[in-house]
């Protein structure tokens, strides 16, 4: 419980005008850290900008430092930018990876800016360059923005795998589809721009990227690999909550926020956490499915290994 409640707060001090994205990774971590279990050395498809491992791992970022205050608004990708610098501590003593992989290079700028990772460069993960000699214990793929051939990337992963090595990736339930109230909302005429806009391409890059439980068992088993474990994300009736929360009005909460001088911009986002932090630890609670378990799933971790 010690892990669910630090990291939650860690999460919550990165994405805190999205908390709700604090409960997401929070869980993700501890399927991933606890339930699968991370070995030193591994090596990771689609981190990121790299916070997300960090924290997992037991990482801490200055309470001053977060990822909204560094965007550019002007950009469909508003954290398609990393100027601000972060220099973080004791990061040898965590179990880290060996390399991290990314889609996108301002995500790897920021990968060894924080340093958390021993090596990391920029590739597209359905075409990743490595020697052959490099074979990996573990290899985790987290969820891949921007992927476009899940099938060319996984057997990619594959042929860097130690002979008993294990893959832990995760994907999306099929049911998730159903939850995008964004993209209903611009189906439905409802202020179309302005949900498509929140949307943000997001239903047609997750819906590429999901299928059935029944369906991922049988891509994995097709593609020679046995499934070891499977772990379940947050529920369905969460991913509707979990879809909006505040992205409708994040572009004007960043504004606010960064219009205040530094000190007042961290008190007010202090209380800010205080007043949503037993908010979110019990939506966490009841809509994780650690402890209410349901088959209306948002997404899966696979523990996988060659047949």
């Amino acid at each position: 419980m010690n892990f669910i409640f630090s990291r939650l707060w860690r999460y919550l001090n990165i994405y805190f005008l999205k908390p709700f994205d604090a409960v997401n990774d929070t869980l993700t971590s501890y399927l991933i850290y606890k339930v699968h279990k991370l070995k030193n050395n591994y090596l990771e498809l689609g981190s990121g900008d790299g916070m997300f491992s960090f924290i997992m791992a037991g990482g801490k970022f200055p309470f001053y430092f977060d990822r909204y205050i560094d965007v550019a608004l002007n950009k469909k990708d508003i954290f398609d930018t990393h100027t601000k610098e972060i220099k973080i501590k004791n990061t040898i003593k965590l179990i880290r990876p060996f390399l991290s992989i990314d889609a996108k290079k301002n995500h790897v700028k920021k990968i060894k800016e924080i340093g958390f990772s021993k090596n990391s460069f920029h590739s597209k993960l359905e075409n990743i360059k490595l020697k052959k000699k490099n074979k990996f214990d573990l290899i985790f793929f987290y969820t891949a923005h921007g992927l476009t051939d899940l099938k060319k990337s996984i057997l990619g992963a594959k042929k860097h795998l130690k002979k008993n090595g294990k893959i832990l990736i995760l994907v999306f339930d099929d049911f998730v589809k159903k939850n995008f109230i964004c993209y209903k909302m611009s189906k439905k005429n409802f202020f179309p721009t302005f949900f498509n806009k929140i949307d943000n391409g997001r239903y047609k890059e997750i819906s590429n990227y999901s299928k059935t439980l029944k369906g991922w068992k049988n891509f994995f088993e097709k593609n020679g690999f046995k499934i070891q474990k499977i772990s379940s994300g947050l529920s369905g009736t969460a991913w509707k909550v979990y879809d909006v929360q505040t992205r409708p009005i994040l572009h004007f909460l960043v504004r606010l926020f960064n219009f205040f001088p530094s000190i007042l911009r961290i008190a007010f986002k202090l209380i800010w956490m205080i007043i949503l932090y037993p908010v979110i630890l019990l939506f966490f609670l009841f809509y994780s499915n650690i402890y209410f378990n349901n088959n209306k799933n948002c997404y899966h971790v696979f523990e996988i290994r060659k047949k």
